[in-house]
Parts: structure tokens; C-alpha cells; sequence
């Protein structure tokens, strides 16, 4: 009986060893990679994704910063990353990811020779997109591994340039991907702000002091009408339909009637149904194509716009200046949050003069320092349409961007 007790326990004890062997553990890849550009595109056929290929001339750079402000600015196009991690013995029976916390522009990862993922593809970046891969069938478990990951990147900034860019058996970093910096819920209120401005559509049409339709002609495989443009029920409704083999949307702005800097802005609106077409609030300046200072010239803040292609869940956010050949971008950044796809919800940004700060129904999701406009700028909803006939193979016809009110709040 003594004899059986003390098995039990020793089982105990054992148990108790492994689960704490079970801890989700994490282990950071941003130092120390060997680099190499690819500018003829050789990587693949001289096989660098091979643990058998050798390195050891290569450069060594760190992840995290762009490859231009690591010494090859003039890069665009494939570069390679190739690094070798030692795998902890104890991870065996777990779960391992690798995630990236932003790639410019498209990548393709292998783990000791093997291909494991791909993402993004031709013009469509994943730059500031987190991403992972689930990899645990490809390591060796208390060896030595060897991670290699070539880049695509087609302009301006290249690399594994987001941070964190970690391995790791913790499912809460693959799993809280999109989600809001806190649980707080705010209200405008809550963040010390009062209603200035705000639109219910109330009647049967468009507002002519606050609103006009806008652009009204050719816009990328369609056109803006005012035929897509209807207020009724208290409702703003942006339309997308065929009319005689011609596609037609909606949008309205605030130019010449509404311009303001700074405050919260915020709209209720139900999202559109079908993918390819998209629902957007956004701000613009009047002058974003003059100049490339976004603090003299403004920046095109897109505070929602719901590519159904990208998820059900996600809405995503932008910045955009310096309109032509040297265009900025800040995003997509990607928010998620549960049936954003049903019923109405709240959008909205707050702009100071130091930051932009993007709400879904109230939970903050990101906040930007860089690009701050100080100029006045207008808003705008809007249907938008994609610049191919072939984006919009999913798209159902007639839909709708139903817009309840817009509210822009200031503070003392």
C-alpha cells in the first residue's frame, strides 16, 4: 500500500513536470539574419532556401527595420533572409507558429528546406499586415533550424520590417491578430469631446449645406450618380447596381461645405453584402496632390473601408499623402471585430495634432504618430469599385452602404 502511494505521487510529481515543461514559450528572431539581395531573381534555381546552400559571405542585417536603411537602398524586388534557431526539445507535442509582425511587400517562408507559407502576391502587399504560419511539422525538436524567408518587395520600403517577428508555442499571439489595444470601450465623451457637427438625414434629401454628391462620372470600372445616391427613412443610402451594362455607385462629400482639422469623427452604418465593391468613410484634403509634406498638404485618412475579400470580421484602416509618383502609405491596418458584417456599427478616428487614433463600436484598435496632417480637410462616404472587371467576380448586385449619421465632435 506504502509502495503504491508513492507511485501515485511520483506520477503526480512527473505530471506536474510536464505540464510546467508546457508553458508557452517565445523566442525572438529580429537579430542577426543573413541577408542577400536577389535582383536577377536567381534564389530559387541556386536553391537558397537549402540548408545545404552557404551563407557565410552573406551580409547580416536585422529584421525589424527595412533593407534601405540597412545599406541597400536602391533594392527592389527579392531579397532572402536566412537564420538558424535552436528549437527547445520540450516544445515536442506542442504547437509552434512563426509570426511576422509586417512584411513589405510579399513573402514565401521555408523551414529547413521545406516551403511552409506564402503571402500576399503581385501589388498586393501584406507591408503592415501580421501574419503567421503554423510550423510545427516542419521543425526539429532540440536542434539546430534553419528559417529562410525571401521577400518581394515592388517600391519604396522592403524587408521584414515590422516588429515582433518571433517563434513561439503561445496561441494568444496568433489568436488576439486584429484585435482592440484594450477592453475599454470609449465614447467621444469619454475622451473629453463635444458635438460640433453631425448629419441624421433626416427627410428625403441629401443635405445641399452639408453634402454633395461627389465626383459624379468615371470612376475605376464604373461611375458616381447621383442615381446611387438616395436619403430616405432617416438613412443615407450608397448604392452600388447595372444600370444599361454600366455599373453605378455612390458617394458623397462635405468639399467647400464642411472643412475642419482635428476632433472625432464618427459614423453608424451597416457595411455592404458582396466582396469586390467596398464601403468607405474617409477624409481628404484639398490639396494632397501638391506637395509631399502631409502636414502642409494633408493626408487622405481612410477611417474605415470593408474589403469583404479580406474577411468577414476585418475592417481596415489607412493613411495616404503625397498624391503621385512618391506616394506614402500607412496600412492596411486591420481591425476585427465579430459580425462587423451585420447590422450597424460605429467607425471613426480621432486626429489631434500629434496622433490618429481608429475605433471600432467604441474599442481603440490602433494609433499613429507619423503623417499628421494640420490641415482642414473635408469628409466622405462613399461605394467604391476596383480598378478590374475580374475584382469584381464576387459581386453581388444591387448592394448597399446604408449610413444612419455622421458626427464630428471637438473639444474646448
Amino acid at each position: 500500500m506504502i509502495v503504491r502511494i508513492g507511485m501515485f505521487s511520483l506520477s503526480l510529481l512527473l505530471l506536474a513536470g510536464c505540464q510546467h515543461s508546457r508553458v508557452s514559450e517565445t523566442i525572438d528572431l529580429f537579430e542577426s539574419w543573413h541577408f542577400a539581395p536577389d535582383e536577377q531573381g536567381v534564389g530559387f534555381a541556386e536553391e537558397w532556401h537549402s540548408p545545404q546552400f552557404d551563407d557565410s559571405q552573406w551580409d547580416t542585417i536585422d529584421a525589424g527595420l527595412r533593407w534601405e536603411d540597412q545599406g541597400y537602398r536602391e533594392l527592389d524586388g527579392f531579397g532572402w533572409y536566412r537564420k538558424r534557431v535552436e528549437i527547445p526539445a520540450g516544445w515536442e507535442g506542442q504547437e509552434v507558429w512563426i509570426k511576422f509582425g509586417g512584411t513589405n511587400d510579399a513573402y514565401t517562408l521555408f523551414i529547413n528546406g521545406e516551403s511552409v507559407s506564402s503571402f500576399g502576391a503581385a501589388n498586393i502587399s501584406f507591408a503592415s499586415k501580421p501574419s503567421f504560419s503554423k510550423v510545427t511539422k516542419y521543425l526539429n525538436y532540440g536542434k539546430s533550424n534553419l528559417i529562410v524567408v525571401q521577400v518581394n518587395d515592388w517600391g519604396n520600403s522592403g524587408g521584414l520590417w515590422r516588429l515582433p517577428i518571433v517563434i513561439t508555442t503561445d496561441a494568444n499571439e496568433v489568436n488576439n491578430l486584429f484585435k482592440p489595444m484594450s477592453a475599454t470601450r470609449y465614447t467621444p465623451e469619454d475622451l473629453g469631446y463635444q458635438l460640433f457637427w453631425e448629419d441624421q438625414f433626416e427627410g428625403d434629401t441629401l443635405d445641399s449645406e452639408k453634402w454633395a454628391v461627389r465626383g459624379e462620372g468615371p470612376r475605376a470600372v464604373g461611375f458616381v450618380s447621383s442615381e446611387a445616391v438616395k436619403v430616405k427613412d432617416g438613412f443615407l443610402e450608397l448604392a452600388a447596381f447595372v444600370k444599361d451594362d454600366a455599373i453605378l455607385v455612390g458617394a458623397v462629400g462635405t468639399h467647400n461645405r464642411f472643412m475642419t482639422k482635428y476632433g472625432y469623427f464618427e459614423c453608424r452604418a451597416q457595411l455592404q453584402k458582396s466582396a469586390g465593391n467596398w464601403s468607405a468613410f474617409w477624409i481628404q484634403s484639398t490639396g494632397i496632390s501638391q506637395g509631399e509634406d502631409p502636414a502642409v498638404y494633408g493626408v487622405e485618412i481612410d477611417i474605415m473601408e470593408y474589403f469583404k475579400k479580406s474577411g468577414e470580421d476585418i475592417v481596415s484602416h489607412n493613411l495616404h499623402w503625397a498624391y503621385g509618383p512618391n506616394q506614402q502609405t500607412v496600412g492596411a491596418l486591420e481591425s476585427k471585430r465579430e459580425g462587423i458584417s451585420e447590422g450597424f456599427h460605429t467607425f471613426a478616428v480621432e486626429w489631434t495634432p500629434e496622433k490618429y487614433a481608429f475605433f471600432v463600436d467604441g474599442y481603440k484598435y490602433y494609433e499613429v504618430t507619423r503623417a499628421i496632417s494640420h490641415v482642414e480637410e473635408y469628409m466622405i462616404l462613399s461605394m467604391e469599385l476596383p480598378g478590374t472587371m475580374e475584382a469584381l467576380k464576387d459581386a453581388v448586385f444591387p448592394d448597399v452602404f446604408i449610413v444612419d449619421y455622421v458626427k464630428v465632435y471637438k473639444k474646448k
